[in-house]
């Protein structure tokens, strides 16, 4: 008897053309390959709005991408309607047209994030929107007010921009606890994604990083791997994570 195949749901950050060394980029070639294991495996892809607020069910993946670079317009966008699979991204709403100098120059290459035209041309296109904050900062190290504001003032920008409602969230860094789930509810956010979290209010996505364009390390330790695997894969993206803030925030940059 066939098992079932757990549910995936896939996070990205850059989306070059090409090999990138860099820990956040994953290069077309390598995308390509991994996108048409996981059909070839039988996976359904879901769009972001069908997505139920307690996560995918078996048999079924999705694919993100966080921040809105260039890149994901550029190469994710054709590459996934050759492949027939929809996409959403969560958009960085201090960002857009701007570069990304508030990150770590050694974790993600200098790259342009999406412009409005572009944001509103892509969910015209059918790409799911959603939400990734107003500054990057993490959000459980907010106060109430500037959580209040980077839920709402964020909801708001992208929702005059694509005419459409937008309900879904990628929490920064992945991080959230009970009082930042509460507050993104009460903001009328019903689809929110994260590493880990309370309750059902945080979707768990799986990052995609620069040693997944080696052949075979995404197969070996995101899809075949006991769930122990899995843990420790997804507890390392996270540390990482969570080092890189805290070195944005001790520079005092301002998306940090």
């Amino acid at each position: 008897m066939t098992r079932p195949l757990p549910p995936l749901a896939l996070a990205l950050h850059q989306t070059p053309a090409r090999t990138k060394g860099a820990p956040l980029a994953v290069g077309a070639r390598s995308l390509r390959a991994i996108l048409g294991r996981l059909l070839d495996r039988g996976y359904r892809f879901l769009r972001v709005e069908e997505v139920e607020p307690g996560g995918l069910p078996l048999g079924y993946a999705l694919l993100t991408v966080d921040d809105g670079y260039a890149s994901n317009r550029d190469v994710l966008a054709p590459l996934a309607r050759e492949l027939g699979i929809p996409w959403g991204v969560f958009v960085l709403v201090g960002a857009p047209g701007g570069r990304n100098d508030w990150d770590l120059r050694g974790v993600s290459p200098r790259e342009r994030h999406l412009r409005e035209e572009e944001i509103r041309g892509l969910a015209g296109e059918g790409v799911s929107i959603g939400s990734h904050g107003m500054t990057h900062r993490d959000f459980t190290r907010l106060n109430d007010a500037e959580l209040a504001a980077e839920l709402a003032d964020s909801k708001a920008w992208l929702e005059r921009t694509t005419g459409r409602r937008v309900d879904a969230l990628s929490y920064p860094w992945g991080r959230v606890n009970r009082r930042v789930a509460e507050a993104a509810r009460a903001a009328g956010y019903r689809r929110c994604f994260g590493l880990r979290g309370p309750g059902d209010f945080c979707i768990a996505r799986t990052a995609l990083y620069s040693p997944d364009q080696i052949p075979g390390v995404f197969e070996a330790t995101a899809l075949l791997a006991p769930r122990a695997g899995r843990v420790l894969r997804d507890s390392a993206g996270a540390l990482g994570g969570w080092l890189v803030a805290r070195a944005l925030a001790a520079l005092g940059r301002a998306h940090a």
